[in-house]
């Protein structure tokens, strides 16, 4: 991994840690899981697009 990307995401994560209200820490937590979970899917979408045009 890019050492760039995982200095951002160590700061993002450092930033939600230090989030005070559980309530809200556990809402932005939520939030990251549900739009990394949406990317992944994309991404894995793509690939399977792309392993299948180069199957013929």
């Amino acid at each position: 991994m890019n050492l760039e990307f995982k200095d951002k995401i160590d700061k993002l994560v450092s930033e939600v840690a230090a989030i005070p209200d559980l309530t809200t820490k556990i809402a932005v937590l939520n939030y990251i899981q549900q739009e990394s979970g949406f990317l992944l899917w994309q991404l894995e979408d793509e690939q399977r697009i792309d392993e299948d045009s180069r199957d013929y």
